[in-house]
């Protein structure tokens, strides 16, 4: 969705700045910037690069193939259009363009410091590429100036943009930790309960048996994991209480169960030191749910499926953590077929009935740890985490095949049928979130174009 430039008081000091320099800009001045310009872009390209990469911190952001490409082009057709060789740039299209940049900074945690950098090192570069190919002092002075506060101006809106879209992400991350504290903890409490007995169950009928433990799922990777890895540690980041558990978790992983698996160690001492464990986290937990408050709010009433405005935050951490743990995710993006006609046959009640009724449909097919968001008016978001594509294809294949299968009771004793398109996309690494949803609304959009009622997959995010 393009950016529209909203013009408050400091951008309008800006505006009139930028008016202000381009003005006084000889045309022979601002032909030889632009020479000068398309000249040295190429190294300058290289050249920023080279010193992000070098840069731990940094190097990360650009480790995905399409980052590089991408970027290496767009910073030189960045730079040669903000110094033209025709005419004075248009100021609200390169601010809404910086818009755009400072708001991909800062879906990425880009650090700021390193976009400072960058930016100097840009400055510094056209510095020497001016002075080394114009003679005329005069000349030299005029670019000099043009150069620099140019950049100054471009960097000045940028990182407005870069610091309002963290104030509203950290905004959003304490609403959504808050909500989270407001669910029905009674029941969540209980659910996980049953999840970890669910789990030893298992893992005893194995050991008994002495068959299947190969298949076990370790504790992090079970229903109960997934839903501390994604959501406890949202609902109670910061406690101690999480950070034992966590680590009861590892050493249940790392040390007892390959015990077990192995059949060498002491199986009733592995078992008695399993038991302890997991009446430890099991503690551990009821005193997380026990200290936590309970905050109202955070779902929309009629799915019960989360706002769309706590999207950016579950996204933004999901996409750090699968990059930094190199796991899975995927997103599948979902909308109704023909919704618009159902509204105008049956009227708007029978509408909400058939959003209420498929809702129901996805939110009982996914898993405890995974995200639902209302994306739009009949369209819905899923984050399946530590989830590939295979895997997501399959579960959008089942919500698809349920809702046609489903007879939607709309009042009065009617009932309807109804069908729904679907677009999966898997993480490819590249560090903005919004790449991976833009690519399942692609291929929602193609599964709608090529017929409705069908899943289609994102080639890659």
């Amino acid at each position: 969705m393009p950016r529209t430039l909203i013009k408050d008081h400091d951008t309008a000091l800006l505006e009139r700045e930028w008016t202000a320099l381009q003005e006084g800009v000889p045309a022979d001045v601002r032909r030889a910037l632009a020479g000068v310009v398309e000249a040295e872009a190429p190294h300058l390209v290289e050249r920023f690069y080279r010193i992000l990469e070098a840069d731990t911190e940094a190097g990360r952001f650009l480790s995905h193939d399409m980052v590089q490409s991408k970027l290496r082009h767009t910073l030189r057709g960045w730079l040669l259009d903000l110094f033209p060789a025709d005419a004075p740039p248009d100021f609200t299209a390169m601010a809404e363009r910086q818009l755009v940049v400072g708001e991909v900074h800062a879906r990425i945690n880009l650090p700021i410091e390193q976009v400072y950098r960058s930016w100097r090192m840009l400055n510094e570069g056209l510095t020497a590429g001016i002075i080394r190919r114009t003679s005329a002092p005069e000349a030299v002075i005029a670019m000099l100036r043009l150069t620099s506060d140019t950049l100054n101006i471009a960097v000045e809106i940028m990182s407005t943009a870069f610091t309002r879209e963290n104030s509203r992400a950290e905004r959003n991350e304490e609403a959504y930790r808050l909500f989270s504290l407001g669910q029905n903890l009674t029941q969540e409490r209980e659910a996980q309960r049953a999840a970890i007995a669910e789990w030893v169950q298992n893992m005893l009928f194995s050991v008994a048996a002495r068959a299947g433990m190969e298949a076990l799922p370790s504790l992090r990777a079970s229903e109960f994991g997934l839903w501390l890895t994604h959501r406890g540690s949202v609902v109670f980041g910061g406690m101690a209480e999480l950070q034992r558990i966590t680590a009861y978790v590892g050493e249940i992983d790392g040390t007892i169960l390959p015990g077990l698996r192995s059949g060498e160690a002491d199986s009733p001492a592995l078992l008695a030191r399993l038991q302890a464990r997991i009446n430890e986290i099991k503690s551990l937990l009821g005193d997380c749910f026990n200290a936590a408050s309970r905050i109202e709010g955070g779902r929309d009433p009629l799915t019960r499926m989360l706002n769309r405005r706590f999207m950016d935050t579950v996204l933004s951490r999901e996409v750090s953590f699968t990059r930094q743990m190199d796991r899975a995710l995927s997103v599948v993006m979902i909308d109704l077929d023909h919704f618009k006609g159902i509204n105008d046959q049956y009227g708007h009640a029978s509408g909400d009935a058939v959003l209420k009724q498929c809702a129901e449909v996805v939110l009982e097919t996914v898993r405890i740890g995974d995200f639902v968001f209302r994306y739009g008016g009949e369209e819905f978001l899923v984050v399946l985490v530590e989830t590939r594509v295979e895997d997501a294809v399959r579960f959008a294949e089942r919500v698809r095949g349920t809702i046609e299968k489903t007879r939607i009771d709309i009042g009065s004793g009617n009932f309807i049928h109804v069908t729904a398109s679907l677009g999966v996309a898997q993480f490819g690494g590249h560090p903005d979130y919004m790449k991976l949803v833009n690519a399942a609304d692609g291929a929602l959009y193609r599964a709608k174009s090529s017929g409705r009622n069908q899943v289609c997959v994102a080639e890659g995010a």
